[in-house]
């Protein structure tokens, strides 16, 4: 299960969002959201802002090519390449989690059994290992719970619950001591597979090349290489004949309906976001809404002040006296490498006709690591994604340094389909105080019954 963050602490507070599977040749596709990350500033090109009449002679970018034609100049290059460095890289990445597999499924056990023992029920988890002695705590910590349970029935001593606590914290503390360890493990063998982790993102989901990645093969041996020499595919890696093919691939998923905040099994929270999605190729970009809920006596004066602000501004209710809530776009992008040239990716609204107005986020192409930003939400940009105005992202080719006027090398706009009703109830949930409702619920203030 993938997450978001709510900064509300260390560690922090999630929200979740369940995911399946990318696989290009659907039309669902996956949210690609790698990593907690705190709330950052809206990352913007200054020059780009001061000076839009440079974004081409009428204060806008010219527009792509016909769609037809818009394959970038780059593209064959770039997925040869990647299919290339994908070949072993998965082949690593299949022998390390045959390794780490065993610690995976150690971890999962833990987390039932630590639920099992937080929910006060056990049948999920039985029956339990006679030769594991952690099992077997948990199993006379339950023996030993039924009994008190029984005596309190009898005679309502608030002594008997206090030991009922006291042996439940005793045994959960030791189901989190071993999942610390599990933990341990899993990080020492990660890190001894060197620059593994960071090679395998591009190559994870990714889209390949079959011609390539059988000239890759040879006589390797590995999941990707049975799959590429397969007559019917397995499904567990995508391909396509050639480079060109790629730029037909596009899926697309529309935005969700908001759920109320509220717990998992895991103990985490979940809820309270919406978000689109849209790939065509390899280059995958994900738009969304969802808050950010930091503690209050974590921030600065001056960024304290500047919450409250910003919830005035949007009309956010949210009146936890420990917590604050700042509502932020999301943005999530996998490229790679540039396929075109390109110099910066802009996420905007419509055709880029003022730039000043329609540019939601600016960066510059980097080194084919996915990039992913919390921007502070600002009360135009809610209002025009809450009235279905289209986003896309545009890649953006500067031919001289800091002379921002140029080529759009390419463009990907999101779906609208659901954005209207997704995004309106979103707000209306944050405005209206019942998210700060379900959150005091869940959270409540110290002193608070």
């Amino acid at each position: 299960m993938n997450q978001v963050s709510i900064c509300v602490s260390e560690p922090p507070v999630r929200i979740n969002r369940d995911r399946s599977p990318r696989r290009p040749d659907h039309a669902s596709c996956a949210l690609v959201l790698t990593r907690a990350v705190a709330l950052t500033p809206a990352v913007l090109l200054a020059l780009l802002l001061a000076q839009p009449r440079t974004l081409g002679a009428q204060g806008a970018v010219d527009p792509p090519p016909d769609e037809a034609e818009a394959l970038p100049e780059g593209l064959a290059a770039a997925e040869t390449a990647r299919s290339r460095r994908c070949v072993p890289v998965l082949g690593r990445l299949e022998v390390l989690n045959a390794d780490l597999d065993p610690l995976a499924r150690r971890t999962a056990r833990l987390r039932t059994l630590y639920s099992a023992v937080a929910l006060e029920d056990t049948t999920r988890v039985t029956p339990f290992d006679p030769d594991d002695a952690l099992e077997q705590a948990v199993l006379r910590w339950h023996l030993d719970d039924l009994e008190l349970a029984r005596r309190y029935l009898a005679n309502p001593d608030e002594s008997i619950q206090d030991q009922r606590t006291e042996g439940r914290e005793l045994i959960q503390a030791q189901l989190q001591e071993a999942a610390e360890a599990v933990n341990a493990r899993v990080h020492d063998r990660i890190a001894a597979s060197g620059d593994l982790p960071m090679a395998a993102r591009e190559c994870r989901d990714a889209i390949l090349i079959l011609s390539v990645v059988l000239e890759e093969c040879g006589t390797l041996e590995s999941a990707v290489c049975t799959d590429a020499r397969a007559t019917e595919p397995a499904g567990r890696f995508a391909f396509v004949e050639a480079p060109e093919d790629l730029w037909g691939v596009e899926s697309l998923q529309a935005w969700r309906d908001p759920a109320r905040i509220g717990p998992t099994l895991e103990g985490e929270l979940a809820g309270g976001s919406t978000g689109a999605l849209v790939r065509r190729g390899n280059v995958i970009l994900t738009v969304g809404i969802e808050p950010v809920i930091r503690r209050r006596s974590a921030l600065p004066e001056a960024e304290l002040a500047e919450a409250d602000a910003r919830m005035d501004s949007l009309g956010v209710t949210f009146d936890h006296p420990e917590y604050v809530l700042i509502p932020a776009v999301v943005v999530e992008l996998e490229v790679g490498q540039p396929l075109g040239g390109e110099s910066h990716y802009l996420l905007h609204f419509g055709g880029l006709s003022d730039p000043v107005a329609d540019i939601i986020w600016t960066v510059a192409a980097g080194d084919g690591r996915p990039v992913r930003v919390l921007l502070p939400a600002r009360k135009i940009t809610l209002d025009r994604l809450a009235a279905g105005e289209e986003v896309a992202l545009t890649a953006m080719r500067f031919p001289q340094e800091g002379l921002y006027e140029g080529d759009a090398v390419y463009s990907l706009a999101l779906p609208t389909f659901g954005q209207q009703r997704a995004v309106s109830a979103l707000l209306d949930y944050m405005t209206s105080g019942r998210l700060a409702s379900d959150f005091s619920a869940l959270v409540p203030p110290d002193g608070a019954p």
